[in-house]
């Protein structure tokens, strides 16, 4: 009877053996000569938490250590230590505090605020969906917290159930600051994988660009999606299908999953989660004042109350969780109920046929020794792959991607174990899978410093070639004009940028006006961006109102915007006219028209002595050369 017992509840039976037979080696120890590691508390991706007691405080804290590659990692040894360093003075309600960090014995750790509870997932998982005014009270507290980070300039970037904990008395805290960005730079060890959740990565995320608070708000919107409806907004078969369609597909209506729910709050759930992070809700403070500006219009709602065990189903051998209890393990009768020493011998000898049988029956269900070869599945669909391996026997975890010049999107790079490898028969095999190739698109930073644009080039995972100097006529000088390649080009990771640097204005060469009027120098140098003082002086050559030259001359160098000098022409200077009076008629005009001046002559019927006898204009004033004098003749 034990035995059948045993074999139809192979799975169970399966995952309370393996967590109790696996010993913890840190459980019992103390890291550091200060956390006596007490419990295991939660196994991840990255890392394994668990619940210390602080030997110097006194206190219990959550001690989360990372898994052992990224100790090996200086590259992620120095972003951990400045976020730790930096998530450490986050101090709001709302975020699971962080008191210290350091390495020990080839480990690195965390050390946080203990959080007695459930996470948000294990919740949901439970209750299902929330109403909505539950649902915006919880969705409330988590973005107290992420305004509380931004002020702080955090990002969170991987906002999910599962770090969201839920208190006893329903309240909520949100963890993992600073541990995203810790993890987000590629380095030796991540190489290009992409860190996060398929189900809540934004658009942005998924497409390599440049993230920023939008991105958290795009993830809170997905959670509040998930609290309504009690699924994420995307489903597939395997997780790069997820991670696209937040690209590419369309973001579902909360009423196609419930129709009762207020159209203003799936609004805001749309609003907050637009493909485009320039048309999302602008900031986290204004997605909370509609949150909180709705759930007033709604039923009160009581708070999200939770059982205060850990987050964990799992017993680790030799130190088992509190509480924790596993169907190997009976309650022993005491003698008084037993009846006497031969009663508990007999129980004591059916015990051990029990368990004998049923151990016999796990390791022939488990069978250790079967083993068998990896199966070759680089290059096929993620799907075909995980189909492949399951058929051969082995458990698969498909949430490791990477991009690949030679792998075409959504195939499998690579396997671990490699293809080939003797495996245990039941273990789990890693699939790689490819991103396609990583290009970044190059951001716009027109109108920047060279050293802001130069950040915004590092954040994108582009470097800084260089700087050209370029002439523009409305960028100041110094600033960034533009890149080449140009903005929105698509480029491989640390690809060289070069920076466009403004000059100011491009000069122009003064024009030839010389000998043109006034009005046309004028119309020539607006054409070329500059403008006009006119300066008069006289001219024996050039007619009145014509140019004569200009300063700078005519090829000279100057900037758009200057202003060049016209000496126009006032004509020919005045001439004095000679006394010609008492001459003779021929002497007299012979003189003025020496003189420069037209002679017109004015006589009698009679001029016995044929002489001057005036002038006009008369001997000695001024006139204008070329202009007529009149003489009188007797």
């Amino acid at each position: 009877m034990a035995l059948s017992w045993q074999l139809s509840s192979s799975a169970n039976v399966h995952s309370i053996v393996m967590n109790t037979m696996v010993a913890d080696a840190l459980l019992g120890r103390t890291v550091d000569d200060r956390y006596r590691v007490d419990a295991r508390i939660a196994v991840g991706g990255m890392a394994t938490v668990y619940r210390a007691l602080d030997l110097r405080l006194d206190r219990t804290v959550a001690l989360k250590v990372m898994h052992g590659q990224w100790a090996e990692d200086p590259d992620f040894l120095s972003r951990f230590r400045a976020e730790a360093r930096a998530a450490a003075r986050l101090a709001q309600s709302n975020v699971v505090g962080v008191y210290d960090q350091g390495e020990w014995d080839g480990l690195v750790y965390l050390v946080m605020e203990y959080v007695p509870g459930r996470n948000l997932r294990a919740v949901l998982r439970d209750s299902g969906p929330l109403s909505p005014a539950l649902a915006l009270s919880v969705i409330d507290q988590v973005l107290q917290a992420l305004d509380s980070a931004h002020r702080a300039g955090f990002v969170h970037r991987d906002i999910k159930p599962e770090n969201v904990l839920v208190t006893p008395d329903g309240a909520i805290k949100v963890t993992d600051f600073g541990l995203a960005r810790a993890l987000r730079a590629p380095s030796s060890r991540t190489g290009d994988a992409l860190i996060g959740t398929a189900a809540y990565l934004s658009p942005e995320q998924v497409s390599g660009e440049p993230t920023d608070e939008r991105s958290d708000i795009y993830q809170a919107g997905v959670l509040l999606f998930e609290l309504l409806t009690g699924r994420p907004p995307f489903r597939g078969d395997t997780s790069w299908e997820v991670a696209k369609q937040h690209v590419n597909g369309s973001f579902p209506q909360i009423v196609d999953f419930d129709p009762s729910c207020p159209a203003e709050v799936s609004d805001l759930v749309a609003d907050a989660t637009r493909r485009n992070p320039h048309d999302r809700i602008p900031t986290i403070g204004e997605f909370r004042a509609r949150a909180v500006s709705l759930q007033s219009g709604l039923p009160a709602a009581g708070p999200l109350l939770t059982s205060a065990e850990e987050p964990t189903l799992e017993a680790t051998a030799d130190y088992p969780l509190e509480g924790a209890t596993t169907a190997a393990t009976p309650a022993q009768p005491t003698e008084r109920d037993s009846g006497g020493p031969e009663w508990r011998r007999r129980i004591s000898i059916s015990s051990l046929v029990i368990a004998l049988v049923a151990a016999t029956g796990l390791l022939l269900w488990l069978n250790p020794l079967a083993r068998s070869t990896v199966p070759n599945v680089t290059g096929t669909s993620e799907s075909k792959a995980v189909g492949t391996l399951q058929t051969a026997g082995f458990a698969v975890d498909a949430s490791g991607s990477e991009y690949s010049e030679k792998i075409p999107a959504g195939k499998i790079i690579r396997t671990d174990p490699a293809n080939g490898a003797n495996a245990r028969d039941g273990s789990e095999v890693t699939l790689i899978v490819s991103l396609g190739p990583e290009r970044y698109k190059v951001p716009g930073v027109r109108g920047e410093t060279p050293s802001q644009a130069t950040t915004d080039l590092a954040d994108t995972y582009l470097s800084v070639a260089g700087q050209r100097k370029k002439f523009h006529d409305t960028i100041d000088v110094g600033l960034v004009i533009g890149t080449d390649p140009a903005k929105g080009t698509q480029v491989k990771r640390d690809a060289p940028i070069t920076l466009l640097v403004s000059k100011g204005p491009a000069p122009v060469s003064v024009p030839n006006l010389n000998g043109i009027s006034e009005s046309a120098a004028r119309s020539q140098l607006a054409d070329v961006g500059l403008s006009a003082s006119v300066t008069k002086r006289e001219s024996d050559t050039i007619p009145e109102g014509d140019v004569i030259q200009t300063i700078p001359a005519s090829g000279a160098k100057v900037f758009r915007g200057d202003r060049i000098e016209l000496i126009v022409s006032e004509g020919p200077p005045p001439v004095a006219v000679p006394n010609v009076v008492d001459l003779p008629r021929e002497e007299a005009v012979s003189e003025l028209k020496a003189a420069g001046f037209k002679v017109e002559i004015s006589e009698g019927v009679v001029t016995p002595l044929d002489r001057v006898f005036e002038t006009d204009p008369s001997p000695g004033s001024l006139a204008p050369a070329g202009s007529t004098i009149t003489i009188s003749i007797f």
